[in-house]
């Protein structure tokens, strides 16, 4: 039986992530039931959705044939890293629009299968949901600009 190792790798970091994190919630936070939640009921929801997750990709990776193709793509894993670490470092200083935008485009322009005119595109439609929804449907405190661009 051929095993695709990439999957089932996937499977398993998924399902120790899961674990990891449920037991975390589990003993540490006050679960609850569906109609009085606590603390870590949405915590212990999420991880099972988690290691859930990693069971479907590892049993995929037993019925998918192995691929010898194991290359990396570093500047996928770059960029997304990247889009990241700059909304991390931006959100509160450029607001949430500049944020939004750029790590959107950032991530959209790890794959060569975006052009710039493409990812452009994406971070903009998604940027314009995301502040309608959070800021405006939700109703959330977030700055659409923030302090770092607003002239005093």
């Amino acid at each position: 039986m051929r095993v695709n190792a990439k999957d089932l790798g996937a499977g398993v970091l998924f399902i120790a992530i899961g674990l990891l994190f449920g037991i975390a919630a589990w003993s540490g936070l006050r679960i609850g039931t569906a109609r009085s939640m606590g603390p870590g009921y949405f915590p212990t929801v999420l991880s099972a959705g988690l290691v859930a997750l990693g069971l479907v990709i590892a049993a995929g990776a037993v019925a998918k044939p192995a691929r010898g193709d194991w290359r990396v793509s570093w500047r996928g894993v770059l960029l997304v890293t990247g889009a990241i670490v700059y909304f991390a470092f931006t959100v509160r200083g450029l607001g949430m629009a500049p944020a939004l935008g750029g790590a959107t485009l950032l991530a959209a322009l790890s794959t060569e299968r975006n052009s710039l005119a493409g990812a452009l595109a994406l971070s903009a439609a998604l940027t314009a949901f995301c502040i309608a929804v959070f800021v405006y449907a939700l109703g959330l405190p977030y700055a659409v600009v923030g302090p770092w661009l607003i002239a005093r």
